[in-house]
Protein backbone atom coordinates (compact mmCIF):
# COMPACT_ATOMS: atom_id res chain seq x y z
CA UNK A 1 0.00 0.00 0.00
CA UNK A 2 2.91 2.39 0.70
CA UNK A 3 4.11 2.27 -2.89
CA UNK A 4 0.64 2.98 -4.18
CA UNK A 5 0.18 5.81 -1.69
CA UNK A 6 3.38 7.47 -2.85
CA UNK A 7 2.33 7.02 -6.46
CA UNK A 8 -1.00 8.73 -5.90
CA UNK A 9 0.54 11.52 -3.81
CA UNK A 10 3.05 12.26 -6.54
CA UNK A 11 0.21 12.14 -9.05
CA UNK A 12 -1.46 15.00 -7.21
CA UNK A 13 1.83 16.92 -6.95
CA UNK A 14 2.09 17.06 -10.72
CA UNK A 15 -0.39 19.96 -10.60
CA UNK A 16 1.69 22.17 -8.30
CA UNK A 17 4.07 23.91 -10.71
CA UNK A 18 3.66 24.14 -14.45
CA UNK A 19 7.21 25.25 -15.16
CA UNK A 20 8.81 22.70 -12.85
CA UNK A 21 6.68 19.72 -13.83
CA UNK A 22 6.46 20.28 -17.57
CA UNK A 23 10.16 21.12 -17.73
CA UNK A 24 10.88 17.98 -15.74
CA UNK A 25 8.90 15.92 -18.23
CA UNK A 26 10.63 17.49 -21.22
CA UNK A 27 14.04 16.74 -19.72
CA UNK A 28 13.32 13.07 -18.96
CA UNK A 29 15.42 10.42 -20.68
CA UNK A 30 14.08 7.53 -18.59
CA UNK A 31 11.53 6.84 -15.86
CA UNK A 32 13.48 6.15 -12.68
CA UNK A 33 11.30 7.55 -9.87
CA UNK A 34 7.66 7.96 -8.94
CA UNK A 35 8.04 11.66 -9.67
CA UNK A 36 9.31 10.86 -13.17
CA UNK A 37 6.35 8.59 -13.82
CA UNK A 38 3.84 11.17 -12.71
CA UNK A 39 5.42 13.91 -14.81
CA UNK A 40 5.31 11.50 -17.75
CA UNK A 41 1.66 10.56 -17.16
CA UNK A 42 0.60 14.19 -16.67
CA UNK A 43 2.39 15.95 -19.51
CA UNK A 44 2.82 13.27 -22.17
CA UNK A 45 0.16 14.90 -24.36
CA UNK A 46 2.10 18.17 -24.56
CA UNK A 47 5.07 16.54 -26.26
CA UNK A 48 4.58 12.79 -26.83
CA UNK A 49 7.92 11.14 -26.06
CA UNK A 50 7.19 7.64 -27.29
CA UNK A 51 10.72 6.55 -26.47
CA UNK A 52 9.89 6.85 -22.75
CA UNK A 53 6.97 4.41 -22.86
CA UNK A 54 9.04 1.21 -22.41
CA UNK A 55 10.82 2.82 -19.46
CA UNK A 56 7.47 3.80 -17.91
CA UNK A 57 6.15 0.26 -18.33
CA UNK A 58 9.29 -1.22 -16.79
CA UNK A 59 9.08 1.15 -13.82
CA UNK A 60 5.46 0.17 -13.19
CA UNK A 61 6.48 -3.50 -13.27
CA UNK A 62 9.56 -3.06 -11.08
CA UNK A 63 7.68 -1.10 -8.42
CA UNK A 64 4.72 -3.49 -8.55
CA UNK A 65 2.30 -0.59 -8.94
CA UNK A 66 -0.33 -2.79 -10.57
CA UNK A 67 -0.71 -4.75 -7.33
CA UNK A 68 -2.90 -1.98 -5.93
CA UNK A 69 -6.19 -1.78 -7.82
CA UNK A 70 -6.51 1.89 -6.87
CA UNK A 71 -3.87 2.59 -9.53
CA UNK A 72 -6.04 0.94 -12.18
CA UNK A 73 -8.04 4.14 -12.75
CA UNK A 74 -4.84 5.91 -13.78
CA UNK A 75 -2.83 3.24 -15.58
CA UNK A 76 -5.56 1.52 -17.62
CA UNK A 77 -7.08 4.56 -19.39
CA UNK A 78 -3.73 6.25 -19.94
CA UNK A 79 -2.10 3.22 -21.52
CA UNK A 80 -5.28 2.33 -23.41
CA UNK A 81 -4.80 5.53 -25.39
CA UNK A 82 -1.06 4.89 -25.77
CA UNK A 83 -1.71 1.38 -27.10
CA UNK A 84 -4.44 2.65 -29.43
CA UNK A 85 -1.96 4.93 -31.19
CA UNK A 86 1.00 2.54 -31.00
CA UNK A 87 -0.49 -0.92 -31.39
CA UNK A 88 2.41 -1.86 -33.67
CA UNK A 89 4.88 -1.44 -30.78
CA UNK A 90 3.09 -3.73 -28.31
CA UNK A 91 5.04 -6.87 -29.42
CA UNK A 92 8.28 -4.99 -28.70
CA UNK A 93 7.21 -3.40 -25.42
CA UNK A 94 5.83 -6.71 -24.12
CA UNK A 95 8.41 -9.07 -25.58
CA UNK A 96 9.35 -12.42 -24.07
CA UNK A 97 12.03 -10.78 -21.92
CA UNK A 98 9.38 -8.88 -19.94
CA UNK A 99 8.14 -10.66 -16.81
CA UNK A 100 4.54 -9.86 -15.92
CA UNK A 101 2.81 -10.76 -12.68
CA UNK A 102 -0.86 -11.70 -12.68
CA UNK A 103 -1.64 -8.14 -11.57
CA UNK A 104 0.37 -6.72 -14.47
CA UNK A 105 -1.41 -8.94 -16.97
CA UNK A 106 -4.79 -7.97 -15.53
CA UNK A 107 -4.12 -4.22 -15.75
CA UNK A 108 -2.41 -4.13 -19.14
CA UNK A 109 -4.91 -6.58 -20.66
CA UNK A 110 -7.71 -4.17 -19.78
CA UNK A 111 -5.78 -1.30 -21.34
CA UNK A 112 -5.22 -3.36 -24.50
CA UNK A 113 -8.90 -4.31 -24.59
CA UNK A 114 -9.89 -0.65 -24.47
CA UNK A 115 -7.39 0.15 -27.23
CA UNK A 116 -8.98 -2.44 -29.57
CA UNK A 117 -5.77 -2.97 -31.54
CA UNK A 118 -4.86 -6.25 -33.24
CA UNK A 119 -1.55 -6.69 -31.43
CA UNK A 120 -3.23 -5.86 -28.14
CA UNK A 121 -5.75 -8.63 -28.77
CA UNK A 122 -2.93 -11.06 -29.56
CA UNK A 123 -1.20 -10.15 -26.32
CA UNK A 124 -4.38 -10.81 -24.32
CA UNK A 125 -4.68 -14.22 -25.99
CA UNK A 126 -1.09 -14.93 -24.98
CA UNK A 127 -2.00 -14.17 -21.37
CA UNK A 128 -5.04 -16.43 -21.64
CA UNK A 129 -2.98 -19.32 -22.95
CA UNK A 130 -0.22 -18.95 -20.37
CA UNK A 131 -2.14 -18.46 -17.12
CA UNK A 132 -3.13 -21.24 -14.73
CA UNK A 133 -5.32 -18.90 -12.71
CA UNK A 134 -8.96 -19.82 -13.39
CA UNK A 135 -10.27 -16.39 -12.43
CA UNK A 136 -7.85 -14.71 -14.82
CA UNK A 137 -8.77 -17.18 -17.54
CA UNK A 138 -12.36 -15.96 -17.30
CA UNK A 139 -11.23 -12.33 -17.43
CA UNK A 140 -8.95 -12.84 -20.44
CA UNK A 141 -11.61 -14.89 -22.23
CA UNK A 142 -14.03 -11.97 -21.97
CA UNK A 143 -11.38 -9.44 -22.98
CA UNK A 144 -10.37 -11.48 -26.02
CA UNK A 145 -13.95 -11.85 -27.25
CA UNK A 146 -15.67 -9.63 -29.82
CA UNK A 147 -17.33 -7.48 -27.15
CA UNK A 148 -16.77 -3.76 -27.54
CA UNK A 149 -15.49 -1.56 -24.71
CA UNK A 150 -17.47 1.37 -23.42
CA UNK A 151 -16.53 4.87 -24.50
CA UNK A 152 -16.36 6.99 -21.36
CA UNK A 153 -17.40 10.00 -23.41
CA UNK A 154 -20.72 8.34 -24.25
CA UNK A 155 -21.88 6.93 -20.89
CA UNK A 156 -23.38 8.60 -17.80
CA UNK A 157 -20.76 9.53 -15.21
CA UNK A 158 -22.22 7.48 -12.38
CA UNK A 159 -19.00 6.86 -10.42
CA UNK A 160 -16.22 9.21 -9.28
CA UNK A 161 -13.63 6.82 -10.74
CA UNK A 162 -14.80 7.82 -14.22
CA UNK A 163 -13.41 11.31 -13.66
CA UNK A 164 -9.91 9.93 -13.09
CA UNK A 165 -10.25 7.76 -16.16
CA UNK A 166 -11.31 10.70 -18.32
CA UNK A 167 -8.49 12.91 -17.07
CA UNK A 168 -5.91 10.20 -17.71
CA UNK A 169 -7.31 9.65 -21.20
CA UNK A 170 -6.84 13.36 -21.81
CA UNK A 171 -3.30 13.37 -20.41
CA UNK A 172 -2.38 10.63 -22.87
CA UNK A 173 -3.88 12.36 -25.92
CA UNK A 174 -4.71 16.02 -25.36
CA UNK A 175 -8.13 15.22 -26.89
CA UNK A 176 -10.56 17.88 -25.63
CA UNK A 177 -13.59 15.62 -26.17
CA UNK A 178 -12.60 14.09 -22.83
CA UNK A 179 -12.76 17.58 -21.32
CA UNK A 180 -16.19 18.11 -22.90
CA UNK A 181 -17.48 15.13 -20.94
CA UNK A 182 -15.76 16.21 -17.74
CA UNK A 183 -17.24 19.70 -18.00
CA UNK A 184 -20.78 18.30 -18.04
CA UNK A 185 -20.06 16.77 -14.63
CA UNK A 186 -19.67 20.26 -13.13
CA UNK A 187 -23.44 20.85 -13.32
CA UNK A 188 -24.74 21.43 -9.77
CA UNK A 189 -28.14 19.76 -10.11
CA UNK A 190 -27.20 16.53 -8.33
CA UNK A 191 -29.23 14.22 -6.12
CA UNK A 192 -27.35 11.05 -5.16
CA UNK A 193 -24.21 10.98 -3.02
CA UNK A 194 -22.15 9.75 -5.98
CA UNK A 195 -23.47 12.58 -8.15
CA UNK A 196 -22.50 15.13 -5.51
CA UNK A 197 -19.04 13.60 -5.17
CA UNK A 198 -18.60 13.65 -8.94
CA UNK A 199 -19.74 17.27 -9.17
CA UNK A 200 -17.42 18.39 -6.38
CA UNK A 201 -14.44 16.46 -7.73
CA UNK A 202 -15.03 17.66 -11.29
CA UNK A 203 -15.08 21.32 -10.28
CA UNK A 204 -12.04 20.94 -8.03
CA UNK A 205 -10.07 19.08 -10.71
CA UNK A 206 -10.78 21.67 -13.40
CA UNK A 207 -9.68 24.53 -11.14
CA UNK A 208 -6.55 22.71 -10.00
CA UNK A 209 -5.45 21.35 -13.35
CA UNK A 210 -6.24 24.49 -15.35
CA UNK A 211 -3.74 26.38 -13.21
CA UNK A 212 -0.90 24.28 -14.56
CA UNK A 213 -2.12 22.92 -17.89
CA UNK A 214 -2.45 25.65 -20.49
CA UNK A 215 -4.65 23.58 -22.78
CA UNK A 216 -7.18 22.95 -20.00
CA UNK A 217 -7.24 26.64 -19.07
CA UNK A 218 -7.76 27.65 -22.72
CA UNK A 219 -10.56 25.08 -23.00
CA UNK A 220 -12.36 26.65 -20.04
CA UNK A 221 -12.00 30.15 -21.49
CA UNK A 222 -13.18 29.01 -24.93
CA UNK A 223 -16.29 27.33 -23.53
CA UNK A 224 -17.61 30.31 -21.58
CA UNK A 225 -21.20 31.04 -22.54
CA UNK A 226 -21.70 27.78 -24.45
CA UNK A 227 -23.39 25.69 -21.76
CA UNK A 228 -26.09 25.87 -19.11
CA UNK A 229 -26.32 28.87 -16.82
CA UNK A 230 -24.83 26.76 -14.04
CA UNK A 231 -21.78 25.63 -16.02
CA UNK A 232 -21.28 29.08 -17.54
CA UNK A 233 -21.23 30.53 -14.04
CA UNK A 234 -18.53 28.04 -13.08
CA UNK A 235 -16.47 28.87 -16.18
CA UNK A 236 -16.74 32.58 -15.40
CA UNK A 237 -14.26 31.98 -12.57
CA UNK A 238 -11.54 31.36 -15.15
CA UNK A 239 -10.09 34.73 -16.05
CA UNK A 240 -7.87 35.42 -19.05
Amino acid sequence: MKKSFLFLIFFCFCFISLDAQESKYNSLTKIATHSDLNAFMSYYYTNPKVELIPSAINFILEKNLNADKENERHIVPFFAQIFKFHDDKIPVWFGDQIHLSDDDKFIFAHAMFLSQGENGKKEILKYLQSTENEELKQVFTKLSSDRKPIDLRAVPLTKPVYLDMLWNSFFATGDVTFLDKLLLATETKKKSIDEILIYSAARWSFKSIAQNHKKVFEFCIKNKGKHSTDINSFLADFEE
